[in-house]
């Protein structure tokens, strides 16, 4: 890929990138939801360190979706769906956009308070060891599913916005009850 075209990789492409990987864990491994579920934190943490906060919020939710229906299979036996095909989540960032992402990760710890700076480690470890950086780096491997580009991200971002709506609120993320 030229440099000319290659698309820059945003705080918020960040966050979708960090939503993107919680959620293809969870569809293709429904033991990982510690997992999943550190990465959902290491996401409202960059999110905050990035004054993304809002912007994260239907990417939260989209998790938190996506962790119910890993826990109603494993209660039910079947299937719940999802809001995106699990396949269109098998495609991971070139090693480029994952360097990108760890530099972006360690720049909001810096700025972050120093009990964050661990979950954004952690985070930024997953995101690279979940997209086989090292073995990108290492071997040239190329992975089965394809790369995942920008592009991708920000379509994967206007569905999550769509399927949440505005209706949906901070308090129904942190689990607080909507005040009247």
């Amino acid at each position: 890929m030229k440099a000319a075209a290659k698309t820059a990789l945003t705080p918020l492409d960040l966050c979708v990138l960090i939503a993107h990987d919680a959620v293809s864990l969870l569809n293709t491994d429904a033991e990982a939801v510690d997992t999943a579920l550190q990465l959902r934190t290491g996401l409202e943490r960059y999110a905050a360190a990035s004054e993304l906060s809002r912007d994260a919020i239907p990417l939260l939710m989209w998790i938190d979706r996506e962790m119910e229906c890993t826990r109603q299979s494993a209660a039910t036996g079947q299937d719940a769906p999802h809001l995106m095909d699990p396949e269109r989540l098998l495609p991971v960032p070139v090693a480029a956009v994952q360097l990108e992402a760890v530099w972006m990760m360690f720049q909001a710890a810096v700025r972050s308070p120093e009990s964050d700076r661990q979950t954004l480690l952690e985070t930024a470890r997953t995101i690279t060891g979940m997209g086989g950086l090292e073995d990108m780096l290492l071997t040239t491997k190329v992975p089965a599913a394809g790369f995942l580009k920008v592009e991708d991200l920000r379509a994967e971002l206007d569905e999550v916005r769509r399927a949440f709506q505005p209706q949906e609120t901070v308090g129904q993320i942190t689990g607080q009850p909507e005040l009247a």
